[in-house]
């Protein structure tokens, strides 16, 4: 299951590749888009497992395993050097 969702954030990942980049790096130097979208894809696919897992007392609402996920993917992001640009 998990080698599923990581995969299926790569192609969700390459589809908004086209996009500009919503991370800059925290020791300032240039991002490499290449090594940014890996990051991203292996990030969301830890949020996307953490999502899924279920609290002891039930199943987790969309809405709190949608921001269960973001903050994963944020945190993961953050590990790996990266936080959002400002908006």
């Amino acid at each position: 299951m998990r080698a599923f969702l990581i995969a299926m954030a790569f192609v969700l990942t390459g589809c908004a590749a086209q996009r500009a980049s919503q991370y800059t790096r925290t020791d300032n130097r240039a991002v490499d888009a290449a090594q940014e979208q890996a990051t991203l894809a292996q990030c969301k696919g830890e949020g996307a497992t953490a999502a899924v897992q279920r609290n002891p007392g039930g199943p987790i609402g969309v809405v709190e395993g949608a921001r269960k996920e973001a903050a994963v993917v944020d945190a993961c992001m953050a590990r790996n050097g990266y936080i959002q640009k400002p908006q």
